[in-house]
């Protein structure tokens, strides 16, 4: 689990844009989306595609380091 979060943590730190980091970090600690959409001047549709397009980055490189969803899952008990 803990090598997995670091894979994930230097993921997010190097391949999101700027964007994409604020929300994700907002997500995983848990900051409702109409509060971040607020926060970063948007409305929660774009939000919406942004943390799509985010989680869709980070899920390709993922597999490209050999993980898998069947990983992440186990990893967090999912």
């Amino acid at each position: 689990q803990g090598e997995l979060a670091d894979v994930l943590g230097r993921l997010i730190e190097t391949r999101l844009t700027e964007r994409q980091r604020t929300l994700i970090r907002a997500e995983l600690a848990g900051v409702p989306q109409a509060v971040i959409a607020e926060r970063m001047g948007t409305n929660r549709n774009a939000l919406y595609k942004l943390g799509h397009d985010a989680r869709k980055r980070l899920k390709m490189r993922l597999a490209a380091a050999g993980v898998t969803d069947e990983d992440v899952r186990a990893a967090f008990d999912l």
